[in-house]
């Protein structure tokens, strides 16, 4: 078509009210091939765009959307629209972004384009990534093959949409609280479509001038100041085109998966040591370009690639010959490189829309990045730019800077080189420290690191805070606080912020997030406990509600950390302050705020107390924080999950000392679960299960402490709860099982008139066992038989004992999960009877040899931590059974074991009885003499004696030199 004619087109559409209509004229308007004309082409396009924009969604039209990209990006690799173009440099700009905005379109509607069209476009990106720069030489892009090392990064390290990594499970225990980034994945939701995102009919006029006219000249350009404007618009327009090549970036790592976008990371990243050295890459944009808002997506774009990175950059090594591989050292350069260019730009920006996106670059680099693998020294130059920004006179900067902390602080292992920077004592590092590192203190004394700017300021400076008054209580030990150690900047610029007045919502909500993350390292904390407990205090009392929720969140944490401790003697007093003063402040907030989000947070503060402190306050006070407990638990007024949140800290409370043996406390602790097991909310089960399994293990102490009986009423309902509770979720079935086990166990210890609840109990027991379901599960399952076993009632019942011994066989010899297998083979050894086996000897036997044999074969690396703990175990139940088993029986026992296992069984037996500590290999090396007292029956037999033979192979191969 010719130029007039896509003019007219241009304006029927722009003036069109048909809205609806429009979308039918698509399919033909995206065949028309694009003239060489750039004036044509740019009509075309916008005529495209003005269409596009009125797609409803659907795949109705998205067969046209593959041609048409085609089409596009042909223009682009034969440079149609890159020669002379006569004066029409404007257009030709506007073009190429227009074009590159009508692909980035494309694959929000038809995201199977980023993998077919991968090479393509990484090569289109990279060629416009520096258009219209100073000294840059423009040419036809060149499609970009990716590195095959990538694959490395595996089908089973996928993302899902919001960016987190799927994961089959995780280890049990408490987790620390790590913040993701989750500002980045909304950022790439956000960029998806961004044609839909404002009125394409204002974007058509933005540049309408240029249109006009059949040339597509501007109109006046006689004297200076109009050549300069017209200056301006050109580099205006070029660097609108560096930006839609990037975000055309942002839309292809969005869509295209994680292993082939990593294919890439050679051209996307400095791959050199200078990593500046002529190299298009993303970073050399954020470090050389002239437009500020260049730099600024270049550095948005750069984290949104590296955001989910943590699996492929873990293979990047550099720190010895043993992981060599070439792909390894050179990622480790590239990480590196990286991170001087990071270094370079914090050093020479000074816009803080600049600044604030070049630091949260780094700290997602900062979280996927493997320190333990990487050579030391390039901490300390990142860390040295970002103290410096802490201290930054904007807010945004400030809280990027901190977030940065955050992100490296959240490792659950710190480097030695990590350690220093923040000031965290050797003696609290999480390692031993190696001979080559033992003079780090040189280390610590660079002046730019440890020196400050000011003075720690004295007590009586601090400005007064809102919420501060009142909190005398308590703060005796707390008057005088110990001054912060000079390299522990981080804490003191932390505190600094949170004491300040000037200090807004959102630096004090980052402040308290970093303390949360720096309460996993808990000695950057210890002997502070005043200044913390002010803070937290002030938070508590904030009137912000966001700033509060942060607060009781940290207190959480830190409270949690403190706990764990065994405080040394100078800090005896300085822990028991710390809750007097914040016990307050948590009950104000609680009472003044309506928010279930914090209500549950405070709450869990309370029950972080720890044993040592809770045993110490005094009566008042833990009489108080009990009465609260209590009271929210059975509040019906109250959420449910509040409610759950408390019945959990009274299940904590529970385990202390001075409350375990209190049978009227622990009763009405179980009382209140028996209000929430049928909740419909999945959380409230959860909690209400796990407090199920604390009471539960309460109660036993109660009945063996004391004369005292537990209500059989309550013990029916509560065992009735935990088999409801058994049918659950996984998460809820696992507690479940436990408190299953737990009041069996009560109930033998006193009997009762009810005698069916047993049997059917253990049934669903041994239902558990059987079925599907996670590891934690059958592994509280094997536990709760383990100590019915102990005490013979399972046995009383032949059909469950035929239940049980075959499923113990095939946990012990096929289950994926060592822990499981441990805690399987642990009920043989609480069978210390030889008629409870039954019929089952042989089974069982036959399934420990299979076991000895599997035990070396890891499916998953994770269990070989537990392949040691596996095969103790597997011979202290070998051992057990040969001490049981009848004289006619060892024949048997011993074909079975010479035909296939002789070689790997005694190898193991060696093994671990010269492994282990004396204690535990009593069994094995006692295994022998044994045999050998057996023996002496058969004095006056004679040597083919099946019996006697069957003794002397079993006290010859176990014995021990």
């Amino acid at each position: 078509m010719r130029p007039e004619q896509l003019r007219l087109l241009l304006a029927l559409i722009s003036t069109s009210l048909q809205k609806a209509e429009l979308a039918e004229h698509w399919i033909p308007l995206a065949a028309l091939p694009y003239p060489k004309d750039v004036g044509a082409a740019l009509l075309l396009v916008q005529c495209q765009e003005a269409v596009a924009s009125e797609l409803p969604p659907g795949e109705e039209k998205a067969d046209s959307f593959g041609p048409l990209a085609d089409a596009l990006l042909q223009c682009h690799f034969e440079g149609k629209w890159l020669g002379p173009v006569g004066g029409k440099e404007e257009q030709q700009a506007l073009l190429l972004a227009r074009s590159l905005q009508l692909l980035q379109w494309i694959l929000g509607r038809k995201p199977d384009l980023a993998l077919a069209r991968a090479s393509d476009l990484v090569g289109l990106i990279l060629c416009y990534m520096q258009f219209g720069t100073e000294g840059h030489q423009q040419a036809p892009p060149r499609r970009v093959p990716p590195a095959q090392q990538s694959g490395a990064y595996g089908e089973g390290h996928e993302e899902d949409n919001d960016g987190q990594q799927v994961v089959k499970g995780r280890p049990g225990g408490r987790m620390n609280k790590v913040r993701k980034m989750r500002s980045l994945a909304r950022q790439r939701r956000q960029a998806e479509n961004s044609l839909d995102q404002g009125n394409c009919r204002e974007r058509l006029l933005d540049f309408g001038s240029l249109t006009t006219g059949e040339s597509g000249e501007t109109c006046h350009a006689s004297d200076s100041a109009e050549l300069q404007a017209g200056a301006r618009q050109l580099r205006h327009l070029q660097a609108k085109v560096r930006i839609a090549a990037m975000h055309l970036l942002g839309a292809l790592a969005k869509h295209l998966p994680r292993r082939n976008l990593y294919g890439y990371w050679h051209v996307l990243f400095p791959s050199t040591e200078s990593g500046t050295s002529g190299q298009r890459h993303l970073l050399m944009v954020a470090l050389a370009d002239g437009n500020m808002r260049c730099r600024s997506v270049a550095l948005q774009q750069a984290a949104q690639v590296l955001y989910g990175s943590k699996v492929f950059l873990n293979q990047a090594c550099s720190t010895g010959p043993t992981n060599y591989t070439s792909f390894a050292m050179g990622l480790a350069s590239s990480v590196l490189c990286s991170y001087r260019v990071l270094s370079s730009i914090l050093e020479r920006e000074f816009a803080p829309p600049v600044l604030t996106q070049c630091l949260k670059c780094l700290a997602v680099l900062v979280q996927a990045t493997p320190f333990d693998h990487l050579q030391m020294g390039f901490v300390y130059e990142f860390v040295r730019h970002v103290k410096k920004l802490a201290k930054n006179g904007d807010t945004t900067v400030i809280v990027a800077a901190l977030l940065v902390m955050e992100m490296m602080l959240s490792k659950t292992r710190l480097t030695p080189e990590m350690a220093t920077v923040v000031g965290l004592a050797p003696k609290e590092w999480n390692r031993p420290l190696d001979e080559e590192i033992v003079d780090l203190d040189i280390l610590d004394s660079d002046a730019e690191l440890e020196i400050e700017d000011e003075e720690e300021p004295e007590e009586t400076n601090m400005p007064h805070q809102p919420g501060l008054a009142g909190q005398q209580q308590g703060m005796h030990h707390l008057s005088t606080f110990p001054s912060i150690p000079r390299n522990s900047w981080l804490l003191r610029q932390l505190l600094r912020h949170l004491e300040s007045l000037g200090s807004g919502t959102s630096l004090r909500i980052q402040c308290y997030q970093l303390l949360q993350t720096m309460a996993t390292h808990i000695g950057l904390l210890r002997g502070n406990q005043g200044r913390l407990a002010r803070v937290l205090s002030a938070g508590l009392r904030d009137p912000a509600s966001d700033v509060r929720l942060y607060a009781a969140r940290c207190l959480d944490s830190v409270g949690y950390q403190l706990g764990r401790l065994t405080p040394e003697y100078c800090e005896k007093e300085m822990q028991l302050a710390f809750w007097q003063t914040l016990q307050p402040a948590v009950y104000e907030a609680y009472v003044e705020d309506a928010s279930s989000s914090l209500k549950c947070a405070l709450i869990d503060s309370l029950s972080t107390m720890g044993v040592f402190t809770f045993e110490r306050l005094p009566g008042g006070q833990r009489y108080a924080l009990l009465a609260h407990l209590s009271g929210v638990a059975s509040d019906d007024r109250q959420e449910t999950l509040v409610r759950a949140a408390a019945l959990r800290a009274m299940a904590v409370c529970v385990q202390h000392p001075s409350l375990k043996a209190d049978l009227v406390f622990v009763e009405n602790a179980a009382e209140l679960t028996l209000h929430l097991v049928g909740d419909a909310n999945l959380l409230v089960r959860t909690k209400t299960s796990w407090a199920l399994g604390n009471i539960s293990d309460a109660l036993i102490t109660c009945v063996e402490d004391q004369t005292e009986r537990t209500s059989e009423e309550l013990l029916r309902r509560l065992i009735e709860s935990a088999m409801k509770l058994s049918h659950d979720n996984d998460k809820v079935k696992a507690n479940a099982v436990r408190s299953l086990g737990n009041l069996l166990q009560v109930l033998q210890m006193q009997p009762s008139d009810n005698h069916e609840q047993m049997p059917q109990a253990m049934t669903r027991l041994l239902e558990c066992l059987r079925s599907p379901g996670s590891a934690k599960v059958k592994w509280n399952a094997c536990h709760a038989m383990g100590n019915l076993v102990k005490h013979r009632a399972l046995f009383d019942n032949s059909n469950l004992a035929n239940l049980l011994f075959p499923a113990l066989s095939q946990l012990m010899v096929s289950h994926p999960n060592f822990k499981v297998r441990i805690n399987a083979t642990a009920v043989l050894l609480q069978v210390n009877h030889r008629q409870d086996l039954g019929d089952h000897l042989l089974l069982v036997w036959r399934s420990l040899m299979e076991a000895f044999e599997r035990s070396n074969t890891l499916e998953s690396y994770e269990e070989y931590n537990h392949r040691d703990s596996l095969q103790q175990q597997l011979c202290h139940a070998m051992a057990n059974l040969l001490s049981m088993a009848r004289s006619a029986e060892l024949p048997q026992l011993r074909d079975i074991i010479e035909r296939n296992f002789l070689q790997t069984v005694r190898a193991t037996w060696r093994r671990v009885a010269f492994r282990v500590v004396p204690e535990q290999s009593a069994p094995l090396f006692t295994c022998t003499p044994m045999l050998e007292k057996r023996l002496q029956v058969y004095a006056t037999s004679g040597p083919l004696d099946p019996h006697r033979s069957a003794v002397e192979f079993f006290a010859y191969i176990l014995k021990l030199d």
